[in-house]
């Protein structure tokens, strides 16, 4: 989840800034607090209850906001990345994995 806090934040940044927009200006838009942006910003907090209004404030659907494709990961990166978080998987989330990587290869 810190990853994708991190990526979000980032995101969310970058178009904020695209459209020529301050934290204030978005933080009213959306209806948050400017400081609470500024949290979600740095990858501090997950923006869960306003994650819509941001993503209309920035007038893009909620699947651009996700959209990570500018992020270089390397295949090592990816590897290392997955490996740290298959141990703390709940049951259910780890088969979902392995349905995953065996339609893969079948």
């Amino acid at each position: 989840m810190k990853e994708i806090k991190h990526l979000l934040g980032k995101r969310i940044k970058e178009l904020r800034e695209k459209r020529g927009l301050t934290q204030q200006q978005l933080a009213e838009m959306a209806g948050i607090d400017q400081r609470n942006l500024s949290k979600i910003e740095c990858g501090i907090t997950f923006p869960s209850k306003s994650l819509i209004e941001l993503a209309k404030s920035l007038d893009i659907s909620l699947p651009h906001l996700f959209d990570f494709e500018h992020v270089d990961a390397t295949p090592d990166y990816m590897k290392s990345f997955v490996k740290d978080k298959l141990g703390s998987l709940r049951n259910e989330q780890l088969e979902l994995i392995y349905r995953l990587v065996l339609t893969m290869y079948n």
